[in-house]
């Protein structure tokens, strides 16, 4: 049951991994038109400017759990990759629990009211042409905790069979 949980969990980010890798394509056609814009035709655009910004924050916070779940994420190995089976899910256990769980959790707590406190006023961009939905860009704070909250669920289940098996 508990590996079910896990597979399900893993499906959903890499189905999220899949659809953002389509984000680094769109952002290089972006960053192209506001290039073109500026130095062929001599005309900026601050909300394309700033949709980079929407761009990349969806791409890195959004791809955070997909970046995990694969194990893609940077590691500090000093030790790790000579330690057997059971020993590595010892210290990803309990490195998710004892580091990346408080974080999530002082992540969310920090996070929850500013994001909360920008939807309520409808934030908008500083700059008079800019794009009305800092609201959105906002979200991806939670896009991030989220999809790194169910890795950390995944990791925690994947790490306790692999300890109790090995």
């Amino acid at each position: 049951m508990l590996t079910a949980i896990a597979e399900k969990i893993e499906r959903l980010l890499d189905a999220s991994g899949q659809i953002l890798a389509l984000l680094p394509l769109l952002l290089i056609l972006v960053q192209f038109a506001v290039v073109l814009a500026v130095y062929v035709f001599s005309s900026g655009n601050i909300q394309l400017q700033e949709s980079l910004q929407y761009i990349n924050a969806m791409m890195f916070l959004g791809g955070a759990g997909y970046t995990a779940v694969k194990n893609e994420h940077v590691r500090v190995d000093l030790f790790y990759s000579k330690f057997n089976v059971r020993n590595k899910a010892k210290v990803d256990f309990f490195g998710t629990l004892f580091l990346l769980v408080p974080f999530l959790t002082l992540f969310w707590i920090t996070s929850l009211p500013y994001v909360i406190g920008s939807w309520r006023i409808l934030e908008t961009s500083v700059e008079s042409a800019g794009l009305p939905f800092v609201y959105l860009l906002k979200t991806t704070l939670l896009l991030f905790a989220l999809t790194l909250s169910l890795h950390a669920v995944s990791a925690l289940i994947r790490s306790f069979i692999a300890m109790k098996e090995g």
